[in-house]
C-alpha cells in the first residue's frame, strides 16, 4: 500500500536566454555553495570565453540565492546592474556573467507570499586566515583544478600527503570541499 503523496518543491535555476550555442542550458542549483564558471570541474558549468574559470559562488542560505562575483574579468549583472559583494536574486530577474544572459527560476517562490523570506546581512570576514606557503601553494593548484595525483607530481609527494595539506587548508578556510575552499580563498583575497 502506497503512503501519502510527497509535494516535490523544484529547485531554483538559472535558465540561459542569451543567442548562441548555450541557448536553453538549464544550470539547476542543487548545493548550498556553488562554484559558477567554464572550468570542466565546476558545479555550475559555462562553457563560453566570456566567462571568467572561477566566476561567481552561488549559495542558497536563509530561503534565499546569493549571487556573489569572484572578481571576474567580465562581471556578474543582475537585471544590468554589477554585481559588487553577495546580491539576493529573485524569481524572474536577469542575471548575466559575462556576455551569457539568464533568467533566474525560483518556483517556490511563487507557490509563497514574497513577505515570506527574510534578508539578513552577514558579517564581512574581517581577518585573513594564515596559510603556511606549502598550504598556499596547495590552495593555488585547487584553484586551477589539478586532481590530488597532479598536485602529488607537482609537490614530489605521496598523494596521502597532498590529502592531508588539502584538509588543512579546509580546515583554516572554514570549507567542507576543494570548490569551497578556493570560493572562500577569492573572497578573503587569498590570491594575487
Amino acid at each position: 500500500m502506497a503512503g501519502p503523496a510527497k509535494r516535490l518543491t523544484p529547485l531554483p535555476m538559472f535558465v540561459v536566454t542569451s543567442d548562441g550555442p548555450l541557448r536553453g542550458q538549464v544550470l539547476v542549483i542543487e548545493g548550498d555553495e556553488l562554484l559558477l564558471g567554464r572550468r570542466d570541474n565546476s558545479d555550475l558549468r559555462l562553457d563560453d570565453p566570456h566567462v571568467s574559470r572561477a566566476h561567481a559562488v552561488v549559495r542558497r542560505q536563509s530561503g534565499a540565492v546569493w549571487v556573489e562575483d569572484l572578481s571576474s574579468t567580465g562581471g556578474t549583472y543582475v537585471n544590468g546592474d554589477q554585481v559588487a559583494g553577495s546580491h539576493s536574486v529573485r524569481h524572474g530577474d536577469l542575471v548575466r556573467f559575462g556576455t551569457v544572459e539568464t533568467r533566474f527560476e525560483d518556483r517556490t517562490a511563487q507557490m509563497e507570499r514574497e513577505d515570506a523570506t527574510e534578508m539578513i546581512a552577514l558579517p564581512a570576514v574581517e581577518q585573513k586566515p594564515l596559510l603556511s606557503p606549502r598550504q598556499q601553494e596547495v590552495l593555488s593548484f585547487l584553484q586551477e583544478g589539478l586532481t590530488n595525483p597532479e598536485i602529488a607530481v607537482k609537490l614530489g609527494v605521496t598523494e596521502r600527503t597532498v590529502k592531508a595539506h588539502c584538509q588543512e587548508v579546509f580546515d583554516r578556510l572554514g570549507a567542507r570541499n576543494r570548490t569551497a575552499a578556493v570560493a572562500a580563498a577569492m573572497r578573503m583575497g587569498l590570491f594575487e
